[in-house]
């Protein structure tokens, strides 16, 4: 049970990261780009720090991807409304 508290931590941050673009006026793919990069350096930063901790931080962005992986499911399967 315990490590689903870092996997959680990473979702709720990537999903302040993702609120935080969309009230940039970013776009719903850009929001998602913005999130997969915060991803990709949490997860590189990772393995340049190494031993437990950069391993804690692993599982960290786990969670961010699994927040990345949701949401590009949910834009891609709820469709969009278009004004006339």
């Amino acid at each position: 049970m315990d490590i689903f508290i870092p996997i959680g931590l990473g979702f709720v941050i990537n999903l302040f990261v993702f609120i935080i673009s969309k009230t940039l006026k970013q776009s719903d793919n850009r929001s998602l780009q913005i999130c997969l990069f915060a991803f990709l350096a949490v997860f590189l930063s990772s393995f340049m720090i190494g031993s437990w901790v950069g391993m804690g931080i692993g599982v960290i962005s786990s969670g961010m991807l699994l927040f990345v992986i949701l949401i590009g499911i949910v834009i891609a399967i709820i469709p969009r409304e278009r004004a006339i």
